[in-house]
């Protein structure tokens, strides 16, 4: 069922929507290459091989083509371009980590709600208030999420029905993963010939396996490589990522996670983040522990708090403020630290935005003209996130990347325009 609705939904249109938080209105493409991959492994088993000693021993290769999914602290990611089966279920995406060109780990997600539900596109009467408005939502979504609620529960209790009857233990050990409470997880682990199989599950959110050898299995969300750091090094590591001089400075290395046809722009620029802090959060988990509900909005999330949880999470700090604070942002830059903006965006102003990222030499409109300052977005424009990566004092300028559309093409911004269009800033400190 849910891969179904997932080949529905990449043949939508992005709609346009405007929530209480980032993020709904931006462009992006919806044809997700795994949806759209015509795979001789689309609906093969692939038990016999994930479950095998051959991969794990490095006397096999993995079956199928693998997409780069960039790296996080010593791990390196990919994604296989297909749909197989895996314990007697459809998988929605299977991603693998390797270490020192070592695969440690396979992990396969059965069940996801920001796939299956999507932008939403209903149209809502004015006048809303935010409680109002998710009552709506959640009365308009009341049948589909029914639908996904059935099928999380029966993918769930027969994957645990196979787990139990195929592992060395009948019952699974509940193990706990993570440091802080909003981001820990209690996965369920069975053993078999030397792996551990964890099951992660978020209700009614998500359903994940994580296969790895029992040796290599971590226990937290940081990568192993970097979690014997100390504090010291690992802020020495995020200094080492700056680039430039005194007037113009850039972290290098942060890639786009790009959040497809889901309300995830806060969420996927946050993951972009806890990438690069080390962090194999991804943007699935995030929306469970930040509580989203089942409408296709972030509206009714918590997603301050995760922000916060994820900070801790990486041993860091956050100084949040309604104003985008320059001196405050540049601190955090030159200690390799991104900042994250919660902005009203113009589709008009990406385009002006995207154009100068092809031509670094180009000139940005004068802020001081009123007819320039008519063109920035309004009270009454959506709302976006974005990840400033750099900033160039000699221009007055930042520079930022987005969650969709040309991924890792760094734009530019007069900080005049980013102050007057923040309505959030989150700067991370030690």
């Amino acid at each position: 069922m849910v891969g179904r609705l997932m080949k529905t939904l990449s043949l939508l249109l992005l709609a346009l929507v405007s929530t209480v938080s980032p993020c709904a209105a931006i462009p992006n493409s919806v044809f997700g290459p795994i949806v759209l991959a015509d795979s001789p492994l689309n609906g093969q088993q692939l038990d016999d091989v994930v479950l095998g000693k051959g991969i794990w021993e490095e006397a096999e290769k993995l079956p199928g083509e693998w997409v780069d999914d960039g790296e996080i602290g010593t791990s390196a990611l990919s994604y296989l371009l297909a749909r197989p089966e895996l314990l007697g279920q459809e998988v929605l995406m299977l991603r693998s980590t390797r270490r020192g060109g070592r695969l440690v780990q396979l992990e396969a997600t059965f069940v996801d709600a920001g796939s299956y539900f999507g932008y939403s596109n209903e149209k809502m009467p004015e006048g809303l208030t935010r409680r109002q408005l998710q009552e709506e939502l959640t009365k308009r979504y009341a049948d589909k999420q029914k639908r996904f609620s059935e099928s999380y529960v029966t993918v769930l209790s027969a994957l645990r029905e196979t787990l139990a009857g195929m592992a060395d233990n009948r019952k699974p050990k509940v193990r706990r993963f993570g440091k802080g409470r909003m981001l820990r997880a209690e996965p369920e682990e069975w053993t078999r010939d030397g792996l551990a199989i964890r099951l992660f599950t978020a209700e009614n959110r998500l359903v994940r396996v994580t296969v790895s050898p029992i040796e290599q299995v971590a226990d937290g969300w940081m990568d192993p490589g970097l979690a014997g750091m100390s504090e010291r090094e690992r802020l020495k590591r995020l200094e080492s990522s700056v680039r430039g001089g005194k007037v113009a400075v850039h972290i290098d290395g942060i890639k786009t996670v790009p959040q497809g046809f889901k309300p995830y722009c806060g969420l996927n620029t946050l993951a972009m983040a806890a990438r690069h802090f080390g962090m194999t959060l991804d943007e699935d988990w995030m929306a469970a522990a930040a509580g989203f509900q089942n409408t296709g909005s972030a509206g009714g999330s918590n997603m301050v708090k995760l922000y916060h949880a994820v900070a801790a999470e990486a041993g860091l700090s956050l100084d949040r403020s309604p104003k985008f604070g320059e001196s405050i942002v540049k601190r955090s830059l030159d200690r390799g630290m991104p900042v994250i903006v919660w902005r009203r965006f113009s589709h008009e102003r990406n385009q002006l935005h995207d154009r100068n990222a092809r031509d670094p030499d180009a000139k940005l409109p004068n802020p001081a003209l009123s007819e320039e300052r008519a063109k920035w977005p309004d009270d009454e424009a959506p709302l976006h996130a974005s990840v400033i990566t750099g900033y160039d004092t000699l221009k007055n300028e930042v520079f930022f990347l987005e969650s969709w559309s040309s991924h890792d093409r760094t734009r530019r911004m007069r900080i005049e325009e980013m102050a007057a269009t923040t309505y959030l800033c989150f700067a991370f400190k030690p």
